[in-house]
């Protein structure tokens, strides 16, 4: 007799499918608090005495709040459900576009963006799912990841433009509030849609982690791993959010340095999907290190860059690595720790990718009030991602020595 157990659905079923676009929609939804300071950043600092740095720091909380989360999330995930973390997620970003929105201290808009949009919100949405969809393929997994990982490009394009829409019509905060109830209830309508992989509910007990196979010690991978994700999205950010500013210091008009961002996030979102595919067949840690090459040749090329047709190139180049690199960690911790792994880990490893992208967009900023040029942004960004490629090349060597004959 078959048991309602025996009908759930199964890996690589058309379920696990339609739940991976699911899972993209959600950390579009979830994302979309923190473009909004960059839209508005004038007039939400025309209300708190013109200083730009008030929505700078929300963007910057948001960033942070959102790595610090995805630990906590990806523990949550494991112990009840992925389901869960979206439903706390549903809740707290319908609460916190209310809250960033009241009140005439920047401390109010600080706290919104730090704790429900970002530590209970945005995180919420990512590394649960990410690490959920892993758990739901064999044949596809990459391609599945990669499908996961273009959520917050997917966010960048959309909310921008609704912004652009919603600003001239209700204000700065009366948008906060709109996204807050947009995004809040789809998130919590779209969590009852989610259910652990068949792997986690085939565990009655949380299994230990398999560590016999590691390269090095699983304390050495991780700070390893950690290390290269903040190398690499400092690396990133720089020229990424600095790009508006920086061709209007060649003079070039900033819809050039906007078409410029789009470009990038435009290749990120086609490369996404074409390095899963590679990594189904060379494997993630030489498509990461791939990539990580691929950046050294565009921060190499924004040091002398003089042109906009320049510029244009170097969008497309940077935007190849822009999600993959990072889309790479998650494949890279599960060929390593198998079906096991806690979830706790890219949750951590996000966590400095998330900071990195925080850090590097300040340094960038920070360098050039020093030195009033973006070329000495440009190289230490260049340094940060020639160590990314040593990091992931001191993995690489270990990996092959412990490995022999796999495909890495």
């Amino acid at each position: 007799m078959t048991t309602i157990l025996d009908r759930r659905p199964g890996v690589d079923s058309p379920y696990a499918w339609r739940l991976a676009f699911v899972s993209m929609f959600c950390i579009a939804l979830g994302g979309g608090a923190l473009y909004l300071p960059v839209v508005a950043l004038k007039e939400i600092a025309a209300e708190f005495g013109d200083r730009r740095a008030v929505p700078s720091m929300a963007y910057m909380l948001g960033f942070f709040a959102m790595g610090l989360g995805g630990v906590f999330m990806g523990w949550l995930a494991d112990r009840t459900s992925p389901r869960v973390p979206l439903l706390i997620a549903g809740v707290s970003i319908l609460a916190g576009g209310w809250l960033a929105s009241r009140g005439s201290s920047e401390w109010t808009l600080y706290l919104g963006y730090m704790i429900p949009l970002g530590f209970l919100g945005n995180a919420a949405t990512f590394t649960p799912a990410l690490n959920n969809i892993q758990g739901w393929f064999e044949r596809r997994r990459s391609t599945a990841v990669s499908l996961i990982s273009v959520g917050p490009a997917i966010s960048g394009f959309s909310w921008p433009q609704v912004y652009g829409w919603l600003l001239p019509r209700y204000g700065w905060r009366e948008s906060l509030v709109i996204y807050g109830i947009v995004a809040g209830t789809l998130l919590f309508v779209c969590a009852f849609y989610v259910r652990p992989s068949p792997v986690a509910r085939a565990k009655t007990a949380r299994a230990r982690e398999d560590l016999s196979g590691l390269p090095m010690s699983s304390w050495s991978l991780m700070a390893l791993l950690s290390a290269a994700g903040f190398c690499c999205c400092s690396a990133m950010a720089m020229p990424f959010v600095h790009m508006v500013a920086f061709c209007g210091d060649l003079g070039l008009s900033p819809a050039r340095g906007s078409e410029a961002i789009s470009l990038i996030l435009l290749t990120a979102v086609a490369s996404t999907f074409a390095m899963g595919r590679l990594s189904d067949h060379i494997g993630p840690l030489k498509v990461s290190i791939l990539c990580s090459a691929i950046q050294v040749v565009s921060l190499t090329g924004y040091v002398f860059v003089q042109g906009l047709a320049g510029i244009y190139t170097l969008a497309v180049i940077h935007g190849i690595p822009y999600i993959a690199i990072v889309q790479g960690y998650a494949l890279i911790l599960r060929r390593l720790y198998g079906p096991t792994i806690a979830g706790w880990r890219l949750g951590v490893v996000m966590l400095f990718a998330m900071a990195g992208m925080a850090v590097g967009g300040w340094m960038g900023g920070a360098i050039f009030d020093a030195t009033l040029s973006y070329r000495p942004s440009f190289q230490l960004a260049l340094a940060f991602d020639l160590l990314n490629f040593m990091l992931l090349g001191l993995l690489f060597v270990g990996w092959r020595r412990t490995t022999a004959g796999l495909t890495v």
